[in-house]
Parts: structure tokens; C-alpha cells; sequence
């Protein structure tokens, strides 16, 4: 595990790589945070607030901005290995992580309005239906992204090719 962020660090001493993890990081929580309050009256997080509860909002809110950072990590992870080697090999799952940000951008919105990407497979209110209304689904995604993250490092420390600088 220490070898991992020994990883990280060498990684991000390239400052390239830092701002790519930023930068995806607020992305994608503005996307995440769009998504929640994209069919509230006004998209008004104080709407969403009053709909949902105070504990609710804070966890949502929170596992978004968990997902977004580890994505941003697991992004400037994957640039580097593909700038380093210039091609993927297929057991680097490269694929996984974005499942993980797609599981995540599903639990996205509000349980009793209609969350936006079900609704464009047919099912709005399907987090309705999720014991904890998504909530669930966020768990998923931030543990798919910290498994993802995890098997990119350790293919970087073991790759010959992949010489972290």
C-alpha cells in the first residue's frame, strides 16, 4: 500500500497530472450536482434540501464529491500510463473506472423527482426503489473507482515499460 503512494507522489510531481486530476474533479462534481438538481423546481439546492432532508443532501453531496476526486485520480492515473507506455494492454482496466463514474452519475438526482439518466432508459423514479434511495449506488461507484485506481497503480509498479519519472 505504501508503494502506492510513493506512486502517487512521483505521479503528481509532474504538476500536468495535477491539474488533470483538479480539473476532472470539479467537472464532474458540476455535472454530478446538475444531475441532482436538474428536475427541482429552479434547480435550488434549498428546494432539494427541503425534499429530500438536510442528512440525505450532506451524504449526496459528499459521496459526489468523493466520486468526482477519485475519478479525477483515476484519470491522471490512466494518462500517465498511456503517455508512458503509448499503448494499454489489455489488463490494465482502463474500462473499469469509467463504469465506476457511470454507476455513480446513475444515482445521481432526486429520489422523488426523477432522476435524469434513469429517466433516459424509461425509469425516473427508480431510485425510489433503491432501499436508500441511490445512496447505494454511490457506495458502488466509489468502490469500483477505489478498485480501479488501485489495479492501474499496481500494473504501473509492475509494467517495464512504464518508467514513472
Amino acid at each position: 500500500m505504501n508503494k502506492m503512494f510513493e506512486t502517487l507522489k512521483r505521479i503528481y510531481k509532474n504538476k500536468k497530472y495535477v491539474y488533470i486530476s483538479l480539473i476532472t474533479a470539479i467537472i464532474s462534481f458540476i455535472i454530478f450536482y446538475q444531475l441532482t438538481v436538474a428536475k427541482i423546481a429552479d434547480n435550488s439546492l434549498k428546494i432539494y434540501i427541503m425534499m429530500s432532508g438536510y442528512n440525505f443532501t450532506y451524504f449526496s453531496l459528499l459521496s459526489f464529491a468523493i466520486i468526482s476526486a477519485l475519478f479525477g485520480i483515476y484519470l491522471s492515473v490512466i494518462i500517465y500510463k498511456y503517455e508512458a507506455s503509448k499503448k494499454l494492454r489489455k489488463n490494465s482496466f482502463g474500462f473499469f473506472g469509467f463504469v465506476g463514474a457511470l454507476v455513480g452519475a446513475f444515482g445521481a438526482g432526486c429520489p422523488t423527482c426523477g432522476a435524469v439518466l434513469f429517466g433516459l432508459i424509461g425509469s425516473p423514479l427508480a431510485l425510489m426503489y433503491f432501499p436508500y434511495k441511490g445512496m447505494e449506488l454511490r457506495v458502488l461507484s466509489i468502490i469500483i473507482l477505489i478498485i480501479a485506481t488501485y489495479l492501474t497503480i499496481k500494473s504501473l509498479n509492475k509494467c517495464e515499460t512504464c518508467e514513472i519519472k
